[in-house]
């Protein structure tokens, strides 16, 4: 076990030695890498971003219940017992015409065509309402709770006005196949890029290969160094990807804070995201391992090593 320790250890301190030795060049590959994960990466914020932003904009989807002309007094009682019961209702508020005419006319008042319109009215033609706020922004929740609203007795029609949630639910599910796939070409790449160094690293210390080998070292103890080499590549890149990724959100943090503040909102993009930074640096070093096994195997089978 303590062989097996130094081996590693030994092996660690050589690849770090020869990433000192050639800073420039490391430091290229570590961009490269940053670079490419880090694309998926705001793709991802975004996106994530836009699905919160929608529960931001979820006052906005209200159901609007018109009730019946004339209904009583406990027709109102049942409808309301029935909201206040139903689990997919986050909120709900009555609305009775004579208010909600008050309200009109006084919203009205600055517009006079439609002011000399309401003044020729004889009576009042808005009926008692209720107005519904949804747990969920999901344009089929909404749908289904809207239909079953419009069976309470009394109720003569429901509205929902869920067509900016139909296009930001497909949007948002098409930006999440964008991120799968260029996560997935990004990937590929950096398979190429980090295979293509470390057989090039490979390459140049032939001779010295060849030698442990003959001295006795194993295919696994001369793959070893290499492995490291490719996981460091892909570790100082994740978190080169999260300090770019950083310094742009607080970029964007900056305009998104002065058009929130004249919507009257805190919205603002959240910095600090661990499980988002951690599979970036996870995925980053799987990806320098991988590259580099799969390089550093094909060479040792093209050295004949045993």
């Amino acid at each position: 076990m303590t062989n097996w320790i130094n081996h590693h250890v030994q092996a660690l301190k050589l690849v770090l030695g020869r990433m000192r030795d050639n800073l420039l060049s490391t430091f290229m590959i570590c961009l490269v890498v940053g670079v490419a994960t880090s694309l998926p990466g705001l793709f991802y914020v975004g996106v994530d971003n836009l699905s919160k932003l929608s529960g931001h904009m979820q006052d906005e989807t209200e159901i609007s219940l018109f009730l019946k002309v004339g209904v009583s007094q406990e027709t109102l009682a049942t409808i309301d017992t029935a909201l206040s019961k139903n689990t997919e209702i986050k909120q709900h508020h009555f609305v009775n015409k004579d208010e909600a005419w008050k309200r009109f006319q006084d919203e009205s008042a600055n517009n006079g065509d439609i002011n000399k319109v309401i003044l020729q009215l004889n009576k009042n033609p808005l009926p008692d309402a209720f107005f519904i706020q949804a747990k969920s922004a999901e344009p089929e929740a909404l749908e289904a709770l809207k239909n079953s609203l419009q069976t309470l007795p009394g109720v003569e029609q429901a509205l929902l006005n869920s067509e900016w949630a139909k296009r930001l639910s497909i949007l948002l599910k098409l930006g999440t196949k964008i991120i799968f796939v260029i996560a997935a070409l990004l990937a590929i790449t950096l398979l190429i890029i980090i295979g293509n160094t470390v057989r090039m690293q490979i390459l140049t210390q032939k001779d010295e290969i060849e030698v442990s080998n003959l001295m006795g070292a194993t295919s696994s103890f001369i793959r070893t160094p290499f492995l490291y080499a490719g996981m460091l590549y892909g570790l100082f890149g994740g978190l080169l990807a999260i300090a770019m990724m950083a310094g742009i959100m607080e970029a964007f943090n900056l305009s998104i804070a002065q058009i929130s503040s004249l919507y009257s909102s805190d919205f603002s993009i959240a910095l600090l995201n661990p499980k988002l930074f951690i599979g970036i640096i996870s995925t980053a070093t799987f990806i320098g391992w991988l590259g580099s096994y799969i390089a550093v195997s094909r060479s040792i089978a093209s050295f004949k090593i045993n």
